[in-house]
């Protein structure tokens, strides 16, 4: 009777399969904080990529300014003046962060492939890359928009370049990384 019930209880998993890993090596996985981390540096990213063209924007302004814009006028300066302050500090708090992200999971990513396979992963550079598309094509049909109406400024082809350089950027690096997945995953 006794040894009935030893039977049917089951075995530690330890017991079961012994750990073919070496003793302080993780195994090759994901976790929870792989995604958290991935979700850090998507959100770094978005708000480093709006304060990079939201600060080009600012001296675009600056030095072409559009055809309806006030020139002199000293409440709209501080006022631009404060906001420039505002991206700036934006971007000097989210590049470090960024940078520590996306260098971080890259090398874990090289070290650990599976991670490459995130399901959050995944969705975020999917989001990343519709929304940059959809960004840039709002651009391009205003450009159609005022080609066609003769309305074409210095500043708003600047404003253009700035806005397409920057999403364009993003855009191409994670449509590579995508095609990168897919060679690896086949």
């Amino acid at each position: 009777m006794t040894s009935s019930n030893q039977n049917s209880t089951p075995a530690p998993v330890s017991q079961i399969q012994p750990s073919t890993q070496p003793t302080g090596v993780k195994p090759s996985s994901t976790t929870m904080w792989d995604a958290f981390e991935h979700i850090l540096m998507f959100i770094s990213l978005y708000v480093m990529a709006t304060s990079i063209v939201l600060v080009l924007y600012y001296f675009i302004d600056k030095w072409f300014p559009g055809v309806t814009q006030a020139r002199y006028s000293y409440s709209n300066d501080d006022w631009q003046l404060g906001a420039l302050r505002g991206y700036l500090a934006a971007l000097i708090v989210s590049y470090p962060l960024f940078a520590f992200f996306f260098l971080n999971t890259i090398k874990r990513t090289i070290s650990n492939p599976l991670l490459r396979i995130i399901k959050t992963r995944k969705i975020l550079i999917y989001l990343t890359l519709t929304v940059t598309f959809i960004i840039m094509l709002i651009y391009l049909i205003q450009l159609v928009y005022k080609l066609l109406s003769g309305d074409v400024t210095v500043n708003f082809m600047l404003h253009l370049l700035a806005l397409v350089s920057v999403t364009g950027v993003i855009f191409v690096y994670y449509i590579l990384e995508v095609k990168g997945d897919r060679k690896i995953n086949g």
